[in-house]
């Protein structure tokens, strides 16, 4: 999936599946509603905090709750392959390439859209 598919899109979850962190979208600006999943195996940081890995799960929803009805503004691949998302009113979920849990090839990637 193209990152910049995200522009527009809002925040509708987050949580943990298995061992990964993920962030839900929806995109209501097609004739049928869809969504799609970003999961990750990264480290991660949101809103400038310091980095943290994918393992503290209580850590990573305390604070993905903040992304929570969120709309994406930008979606960039930045250099190396980490992802930067900007949300309108200034929050970034930025995740890196730095693998934590090592049970996957990629470090972050997204769920097919579903309607």
């Amino acid at each position: 999936m193209d990152v910049n598919e995200l522009v527009g899109t809002f925040v509708v979850e987050v949580g943990v599946r298995q061992a990964w962190p993920f962030v839900g979208f929806c995109d209501h600006r097609v004739t049928s509603s869809r969504e799609t999943r970003l999961y990750l195996d990264a480290t991660w940081s949101i809103g400038g905090e310091p980095e943290r890995g994918v393992d503290e799960t209580q850590q990573w929803l305390t604070a993905a709750d903040d992304l929570d009805g969120l709309t994406v503004s930008d979606a960039t691949v930045v250099s190396g392959g980490a992802l930067r998302l900007e949300f309108v009113g200034g929050v970034v979920l930025s995740v890196s390439t730095t693998s934590t849990l090592k049970f996957s090839e990629a470090r972050w990637w997204f769920s097919p859209w579903h309607h």
